[in-house]
């Protein structure tokens, strides 16, 4: 049985970001109140645990964007890391501390004003490898010309949108923007038919 591996990743980055998507729309537009409040939603870790769980789906996939990189192999490659970086350091990593440590927190005792010690350089370190990486795997796209110009520009546009901190509901956009882009990515790698199966699982042999 063969097993076409593009089309599989595809799959996890369509499925991922609709997941994902879901996950943080429904906690942040569902959530009461502001601030800390919103740790006391009773829904909060599960809508936040869905977030994570399409996260980890989209780390699963993303690989595939290196399979569009004919023109622009570089940038593609720090384009990926970046990315790939800060999902497991802010989307899964920090999400777990959101979706989980702070709503146990927030009614044992308080959620500390002081973050640990070296906290800030962690979210400083995923922040610009979301950067980064986002910005380069956008020039890429445009450069490699393999997958649709709009593409590129939404991943720029999502990493400038993002370090602008927009106001209330709206910081949730970015990601939106971003999900959006990778959700299209996933879209043309399940039509590419010019990779057919790059794996393979040896058939038992008839009795």
């Amino acid at each position: 049985m063969t097993v076409n591996l593009k089309r599989l990743a595809g799959w996890a980055l369509i499925v991922g970001t609709i997941v994902a998507a879901f996950g943080y729309l429904a906690a942040n537009l569902l959530a009461p109140g502001s601030g800390d409040e919103v740790f006391r939603y009773h829904l909060w870790p599960l809508f936040e645990g869905i977030a994570i769980g399409g996260n980890v789906i989209i780390a699963l996939g993303l690989p595939v964007i290196l399979t569009f990189a004919r023109r622009a192999p570089k940038l593609h490659i720090v384009g990926y890391l970046g990315i790939f970086a800060a999902l497991a350091m802010l989307d899964i990593g920090e999400g777990v501390i959101e979706g989980f440590v702070k709503p146990y927190l927030v009614d044992h005792g308080g959620i500390p004003t002081d973050e640990p010690a070296g906290f800030a350089v962690f979210g400083g370190v995923a922040l610009l490898s979301l950067i980064v990486g986002g910005i380069c795997l956008g020039i890429a796209v445009l450069r490699a010309r393999t997958l649709p110009w709009w593409i590129g520009v939404a991943l720029i546009v999502s990493c400038l949108l993002g370090a602008l901190g927009l106001p209330g509901a709206w910081f949730i956009l970015p990601d939106d923007v971003f999900f959006a882009a990778l959700f299209a990515i996933g879209i043309y790698a399940v039509r590419d038919r010019s990779e057919v199966a790059t794996g393979s699982v040896a058939e038992p042999a008839a009795v």
